[in-house]
Formats: structure tokens, sequence, C-alpha cells
């Protein structure tokens, strides 16, 4: 069985799921911090290419997540990883 592209780092797996658990506006709140950070590091990619395909994905639902989700898969490891762990202590505080 293949896993997906999070599952492969326990944390960032952990946080993508307690993600998809949590409502929209949570969802939404924590996407905007991932596009914010990686922006903050002039992290640069292109979502030209993102919506070839059937949308079928949990985080698909909302162009926001969707596209944190785009930039967190791409982004570099060290900071992927910081990111879930800000990503798992804000949803836990804000259960």
């Amino acid at each position: 069985m293949q896993k997906r592209w999070y599952d492969v780092e326990p944390v960032l797996s952990r946080a993508v799921a307690m993600l998809e658990q949590a409502d929209e506006d949570l969802q939404v709140v924590c996407a905007e911090y991932v596009i914010d950070k990686l922006k903050d590091i002039d992290f640069e990619m292109s979502l030209d290419e993102q919506y070839n395909y059937i949308l079928r994905r949990w985080y698909d639902k909302n162009i926001k997540v969707s596209h944190a989700m785009e930039y967190l898969k791409h982004a570099p490891d060290e900071i992927r990883t910081q990111l879930a762990l800000d990503i798992i202590e804000y949803i836990e505080k804000n259960k």
C-alpha cells in the first residue's frame, strides 16, 4: 500500500489528521498561517498545475486549505515539520 505524502512523517501525519477533523473555520486559519509562514521565507511555488485533476481530496473543498496543503507538501522538510507542530498546537488550543 502506497503512503500519502503526509503519512511519511509521523508529526506531519498527525497534524494533517487533526486538520482534517477540524471545522472549516479552523482549517482556514491554519491554512492562512501556513501560507503566510512560507511567504515569510520567500518560498515560491506555482499552483498552476494543481487543479488538473478531479478534486476528490478532503482538503480540496476549500481553495485556501488546498493551496496550503500543496505549499506544505513542497516546503523544505525542517519548515514542514515546524509548521506541523504549530498546527497541532493551534488546533489543540482551539478545540
